[in-house]
């Protein structure tokens, strides 16, 4: 079913609004935890049924988004699923792939996965203030890839973290597991994106984002860490999205849905390489800040200025192609 204008423009709105939400949670945990506010931060954060509430509601989000897409939308055909899945899986191999050679034989290998995942509300809410005016599959495109890649990255937090209990893990795996198969799950779509956008997503970026500086110690062992999350998200993971949706139409496998061009896509590139709301789940499977506070911090950083740089270049390429578009 289509949408009606003034939806449209109500979703929009959200998503611009809710991606200001998402950033300002994080940059206030960061400011809470860097003052004088710091010990009434941490014991907010002590809170950790909201944190794990946050996750299972997004995640159970993204499991009707996925329903929803092999249901009725660019999911649903062979031919026309096959270029956003592959370009999903190209986008995360590769960033493992660099972060892995980078870091190969040290402790912070464990970390892999933590570049692996666009976000979802970040990417759609850049798209949402420096895309205007350009083509609605280019959203229908990235929005696609995106939910693909998060949805991989469960199974794949199914396959490597399962052996090790963790809550975020269960919580994670049971909301996308609630969106795809429970009954009439579908009917709590309206309600939940104001939910996700303005509540739970600004709650678990707040929860994770808060890391001090002053204790932060980016040594010869934590380098590799930062240099490896680094590359693997704004080199590994637009050229891994573009290169593979260039190959998948190349050899005729799949093509781009109708009304987009190679331009289009090239100005949406680095919007994959925001990775923030699973790259912090990633972090706290991988690196708790009780166990390892310094690769936490070196990790949260790093995640947030990779994701900081893609957005604002992604702003800039985003407005040069609407201007081109536009005249």
């Amino acid at each position: 079913m289509s949408k009606s204008p003034s939806a449209s423009k109500r979703e929009l709105r959200r998503e611009r609004i809710g991606g200001f939400a998402l950033i300002g949670a994080a940059v206030l945990a960061l400011v809470f935890a860097n003052s004088p506010l710091a010990p009434a931060y941490e014991s907010v954060i002590h809170f950790e049924f909201l944190k794990e509430l946050a996750i299972f509601t997004f995640f159970f989000s993204v499991g009707i988004e996925l329903r929803h897409e092999i249901r009725h939308g660019s999911l649903r055909k062979p031919q026309q699923a096959i270029v956003p899945v592959l370009a999903a899986i190209g986008g995360m191999l590769l960033p493992v792939l660099l972060f892995s050679i980078i870091n190969a034989g040290l402790p912070t290998a464990k970390g892999w996965g933590i570049p692996m995942s666009t976000d979802i509300a970040f990417a759609l809410a850049i798209l949402a203030i420096a895309g205007k005016g350009l083509p609605k599959a280019l959203k229908t495109y990235v929005m696609t890839v995106a939910v693909a890649d998060d949805s991989l990255t469960i199974l794949m937090i199914s396959l490597f973290f399962a052996s090790s209990f963790n809550v975020l893990t269960v919580v994670s795996l049971a909301g996308v597991v609630c969106g795809l198969f429970v009954p009439g799950a579908s009917r709590f779509t309206g309600a939940l994106g104001p939910i996700v956008s303005f509540g739970a997503l600004p709650i678990f970026a707040f929860f994770s984002a808060g890391v001090s500086l002053e204790s932060l110690d980016v040594n010869s062992a934590s380098t590799p860490l930062l240099v490896g999350i680094l590359i693997a998200q704004l080199v590994g993971k637009p050229l891994g999205v573009l290169g593979t949706t260039w190959l998948v139409t190349r050899s005729k496998l799949g093509q781009l849905p109708t009304g987009l061009v190679w331009a289009d896509l090239r100005s949406v590139g680095w919007l994959f390489a925001m990775c923030f709301t699973v790259s912090m789940l990633m972090v706290e499977l991988n690196f708790s800040k009780e166990e390892t506070s310094v690769l936490h911090s070196v990790s949260v950083l790093s995640v947030f200025a990779a994701t900081s740089i893609a957005g604002l270049t992604s702003i800039l390429l985003l407005r040069r192609r609407a201007a081109k578009v536009a005249s």
